[in-house]
């Protein structure tokens, strides 16, 4: 038995991380929203494989902290593990960024408010700053991924097929929609190859978020709803379709119009979607509803204590501490 070099296991590790597209923005997303972001845009080209970037309007990050911003394990989010128990922030892990590092070429643009001037750093695979010169652009933090997976070349051959990127586009289209509806104070733009795709503007309140993403049309079968017990401690709060509502226009054929969010948290809960599919079939009956999705969303907002976040790279897949009671949308719960 031999000890495996340091760069063969940084390189196995964060390509466990990083896994596609889709996984970058995510995570550089995340990082934004963490930093107080308001706005949001994600600059593509050709699909995410050649550049991903990500610019916000955050509140930037320090000179002292970006020597080891993109240091594997180097975070600003928790200082031990019992601080997931008081969570606040979407990333804790501080190994997004240095995986990224391991599988693209990564430079990082940052101005806080008392900086005179912004600071573009370079990376190397290992996260570290090699070099770095003064930026014009203003307060909030630019990250730019090029050439992603370019010392993976299966994977980066598999992520080439057209078929396979317009599916990872979808993704990432999907994955801001989640975004714009659970922060419906955020601006976000998504531009691929110098056109922009897709937009949403800042709104007032989910209602309005899930008709910028949605369009009034679906909205219009969709009725807030509201949950809340005392023990377990539990609120639930959303929209949801209308009983009686023509299955067409209450439900798709597949869940990426069913948002799911803990403490706004985008999610994949099977336990959560059980029962909103059953309490979803219980209003729809018919055979035709039996193979769809509703189109709606909830939040469930749980203490932090009370949820496991720390299951698997991405973080969309929790564990309760309490088993998620039964949903009871209708009646008094309604608003």
């Amino acid at each position: 038995m031999r000890q495996l070099p340091a760069d063969t296991v940084r390189l196995l590790s964060s390509s466990q991380v990083i896994t596609s597209v889709v996984n970058v923005v995510k995570e550089l997303l995340e990082n934004s929203l963490d930093a107080g972001a308001l706005r949001i845009d994600i600059i593509l080209e050709n699909y995410g494989l050649e550049r991903i970037e990500i610019r916000d309007n955050g509140l930037g990050i320090t000179a002292t902290d970006a020597a080891v911003m993109a240091v594997k394990h180097y975070t600003s989010k928790i200082c031990s593990h019992d601080d997931l128990e008081r969570l606040e922030t979407y990333g804790f892990r501080g190994e997004a960024l240095s995986s990224i590092c391991a599988v693209a070429e990564v430079a990082v643009t940052t101005k806080t408010a008392e900086d005179d001037v912004g600071t573009q750093y370079m990376l190397d695979q290992t996260g570290r700053v090699v070099s770095q010169k003064p930026s014009h652009l203003g307060q909030g933090t630019t990250v730019c991924a090029l050439k992603l997976f370019k010392n993976l070349p299966v994977r980066r051959q598999y992520y080439a097929n057209i078929k396979k990127c317009k599916e990872e586009f979808k993704k990432v289209q999907d994955l801001l929609m989640a975004y714009a509806i659970v922060k419906p104070e955020l601006r976000l733009t998504l531009t691929h190859n110098k056109v922009v795709v897709w937009q949403k503007a800042k709104v007032s309140d989910h209602r309005m978020a899930l008709m910028a993403t949605l369009g009034p049309n679906a909205v219009a079968h969709l009725l807030p709803v509201h949950h809340q017990q005392e023990q377990p401690e539990i609120l639930i709060d959303g929209f949801f379709p209308k009983p009686g509502m023509d299955c067409s226009l209450a439900s798709s054929s597949n869940p990426d119009k069913t948002f799911i969010f803990v403490n706004e948290r985008p999610v994949h809960q099977k336990d959560v979607l059980k029962l909103v599919r059953q309490h979803y079939l219980a209003q729809y009956p018919a055979d035709s509803a039996r193979s769809r999705y509703p189109i709606m969303m909830l939040n469930i907002a749980v203490p932090v204590s009370s949820v496991d976040v720390n299951l698997t790279p991405d973080k969309t897949q929790i564990l309760f501490h309490n088993k998620p009671p039964p949903l009871e949308i209708g009646g008094a719960d309604q608003c």
